[in-house]
């Protein structure tokens, strides 16, 4: 989203401001957080996000508050910009790295000065040296006049934008509702999550490109941007759901290299559950390679790794326990097709207060035919269109999505969610009712992970109402969905309960068929 009302904007020129200030002397610090508390460093204290960070670290504001900027330098912004705030507030977050490269250790110490003036006379004589340690292209060193006057600004507003939004969106959340100041709330224990879920799924890292447009064959072309990160359907979905209240654990296979410590420790940073992840020793995590276009829309290349890493079907039985003790599971076609399908046999089927059982066919299997006796045990199959070709007859031409799925209900799945453009269209119950939700406008392209964000929802939602689907169900699941879309930019943009709130209370749409469905 970029349109910003009128205040948010004054609230990015206020940070920036107050950013630019800090940065003079020993640059940012927690000393001069504390020591301006209630004068210049008041904007950062009293901001929400700052005071959720405080909560969820259980640290005093001013810790809470330089962390909060030492993350949004780390997470948010990339190459120079990133560089250049590090050096300008002083706040050390490459000095290790720098070291492990072979800057010298007087250049560090000169970079993260008390002096502005040495600061940037470190950062700008050895500019590409320091781009070079962080593994970014280097451009041409600004001059000195040029810092000051144009990158320095440009880079702090950056940052104070970020802020914002982290102020405004869930980004660093993680779901924590701050307590009321009073004593007396302040001693209330905190309401324990409603509902527990089971993910089953892949757990890789992806590997981003951000690039304006693919280049033609034997052609390259530059990316504005790169950044490597925990990913995959299963692991996104689980963050997604841990975000929305839930207690949330994962089933995935994960390696024992530095990228797969990576991921378990992104997963306990996010509160995700791992006592069930079945670790992989002395094998490589799996990758995602994906082409990121500006507004979002990408394509991606996977490599599974699957002879080495992956979930076999007695890894489920081990599991069964936790499978069947579960409000909602979540299931993804990445793992192997007889791990899914064992999967879904240890999920119980006709009784009192069995999980809700929700299944995404990405990617789908090639050549591998679904048994029929697994149709029965999928709740709901949340899936894009074309991912539905491969549950037609061998020839079918034209394809045509709307077949398929009420074949697919025949076959026995409960509900079917085809989600097209932001949008969702349910097939659901015996009598195979069709329910239109509105898409949400955006000006990004639906993201690769929108379709996580609408699983979590769909399960939270479903919990909230004892397991009962509706139209208004659907609709705050596409609304999480569209969230995740407009807050694309964002490194972390699956939403929090309030953030799909907010949207729907500005978003007077109406759901087609949406009345409650058995």
């Amino acid at each position: 989203m970029t349109n910003r009302s009128d205040r948010q904007t004054a609230d990015v020129l206020v940070l920036a401001n107050m950013l630019e200030k800090l940065r003079t002397h020993e640059g940012l610090t927690v000393a001069r957080l504390h020591a301006g508390r209630s004068g210049i460093a008041e904007p950062l204290m009293e901001l929400a996000a700052t005071r959720r960070f405080a909560s969820v670290h259980e640290l005093d504001v001013a810790t809470a508050a330089f962390d909060l900027v030492v993350n949004c330098v780390r997470d948010d912004l990339h190459g120079t910009q990133q560089i250049v705030a590090d050096a300008i507030l002083a706040l050390g977050l490459h000095a290790d790295t720098h070291a492990r490269f072979g800057v010298d250790d007087r250049v560090i110490r000169s970079l993260y000065s008390t002096s502005l003036g040495r600061r940037r006379e470190a950062l700008l004589n050895h500019w590409h040296r320091l781009h070079e340690a962080v593994g970014h292209q280097p451009t041409e060193a600004p001059s000195d006049r040029a810092l000051r006057g144009t990158t320095e600004p440009a880079v702090l507003r950056e940052l104070a934008n970020q802020l914002v939004r982290r102020e405004i969106y869930s980004v660093g959340s993680k779901t924590v509702v701050m307590l009321d100041a009073a004593p007396a709330a302040a001693t209330q224990p905190a309401a324990p999550p409603a509902g527990r879920v089971v993910v089953v799924g892949g757990a890789v890292m992806d590997a981003t490109w951000r690039i304006k447009n693919l280049p033609a064959p034997e052609t390259s072309s530059e990316a504005y941007g790169f950044d490597l990160s925990p990913g995959g359907k299963a692991l996104t979905q689980a963050v997604a759901t841990a975000r929305l209240g839930l207690q949330t654990s994962l089933i995935a296979a994960v390696t024992d290299d530095r990228f797969g410590e990576e991921i378990m420790q992104y997963l306990e940073d996010e509160g995700v559950d791992t006592s069930l992840v079945k670790r992989v020793r002395g094998r490589r995590t799996p990758f995602t390679g994906v082409f990121e276009k500006e507004l979002g829309d990408s394509i991606a290349v996977n490599w599974r790794n699957q002879s080495d890493v992956h979930l076999a079907p007695e890894d489920m039985d081990e599991r069964r326990d936790q499978l069947v003790d579960c409000d909602a599971l979540l299931v993804t076609f990445e793992v192997p097709r007889e791990t899914m399908q064992r999967t879904l046999a240890l999920a119980p089927r006709g009784v009192d207060n069995r999980p809700i059982v929700v299944v995404t066919p990405g990617q789908p299997y090639v050549d591998e035919r679904i048994s029929r006796d697994a149709f029965p045990r999928i709740d709901y199959l949340v899936a894009h269109p074309w991912e539905l070709r491969n549950f037609t007859s061998q020839g079918q031409m034209p394809f045509d999505p709307d077949p398929v799925a009420r074949n697919l209900l025949a076959f026995g799945v409960e509900s079917l969610c085809m989600l097209v453009n932001g949008g969702c269209t349910v097939y659901s119950g015996p009598a195979h009712e069709v329910i239109s939700v509105p898409t949400i406008p955006s000006i990004y392209k639906e993201s690769a992970t929108s379709r996580d964000a609408f699983c979590a929802a769909l399960a939270a939602k479903l919990i909230d109402n004892g397991g009962k689907f509706s139209g208004q169900v659907a609709l705050w699941a596409a609304a999480a969905m569209s969230c995740a879309t407009a807050d694309f930019p964002l490194t972390n943009s699956m939403p929090d309960r309030k953030r799909i709130d907010a949207l729907l209370a500005r978003s007077p749409f109406t759901v087609n068929g949406g009345g409650g469905v058995g």
